[in-house]
């Protein structure tokens, strides 16, 4: 089975900073793997091992988030065997659509039996990008994957809804979106991280005239930051949790 991945490269949101006016400064953040896609490339892992299959990793974006080897030895050591990127500065990436459409474009020629997702992106988490992709693809699609069972032609999968699981048996070429109740990312061993600096990076030449953004973005804040609120409740026993409740149901906690 050939399986390609497709991983979002984002900053690091716990060192993003806010400036006093709120808006945020990217300026020296590190970029990472999106929580939501090592999930996915976890899942082609396993996937490869149980049909001796491949996986290629594809990420789009620009020369800062895509340049760095550090971050394609990440890719690369969490079990893909090779990794594509398709890099322009000229596009931000910035709406779900626009990604979909540059992912799409880049595996337009086929040449694989599934496509992985994450749910969503650690930066975004708008959860569409995959249910997008396998609408310009023209190739079944299922989002908020659970499970993946490799059959003859087909995958089966599940989905765990709120009182139910439902099961569905899809014809290959595919695009699924997992969920990240789907598996435990492992880390990877020094052995893997040694091995990805010797795997093949191809950047790719793709056109992306039709991967136009679909929305704007005006303006970016954080939200206020307040003043954390530090009520004691003194005493023991009885006495003291009777005060609490007190204290919650006055504030409406």
């Amino acid at each position: 089975m050939k399986i390609v991945v497709c991983c979002k490269i984002v900053p690091d949101e716990e060192l993003i900073q806010v400036r006093p006016d709120r808006t945020l400064s990217m300026e020296g953040t590190p970029w990472k793997i999106s929580q939501y896609d090592l999930n996915a490339l976890e899942a082609a892992k396993q996937l490869s091992a149980a049909t001796s299959g491949s996986v290629t990793a594809l990420s789009v974006g620009g020369t800062a988030a895509l340049e760095p080897s550090k971050i394609r030895k990440d890719v690369l050591s969490r079990g893909a065997d090779e990794l594509s990127l398709v890099i322009n500065d000229e596009h931000a990436f910035g709406d779900s659509l626009e990604t979909a459409k540059s992912l799409a474009a880049a595996l337009k020629d086929g040449g694989f039996d599934l496509v992985l997702c994450g749910t969503g992106s650690s930066d975004l988490y708008a959860q569409e990008v995959g249910v997008q992709l396998g609408e310009l693809l023209g190739l079944p699609t299922v989002n908020n994957v659970t499970a993946i069972t490799p059959k003859d032609g087909a995958v089966e999968v599940e989905r765990t809804l709120e009182d139910s699981v439902e099961v569905l048996e899809m014809p290959l070429p595919a695009v699924l979106s997992v969920s990240s109740e789907i598996n435990t990312p492992s880390v990877p061993a020094m052995r893997d991280i040694m091995r990805a600096g010797k795997k093949p990076v191809n950047v790719l030449e793709v056109s992306l005239d039709e991967a136009k953004p679909a929305v704007e973005t005006i303006s970016e804040l954080a939200p206020e930051q307040q003043e954390r609120r530090q009520e004691i409740v003194e005493g023991d026993g009885e006495e003291a949790i009777d005060a609490l409740v007190r204290f919650l149901k006055k504030e409406a906690l």
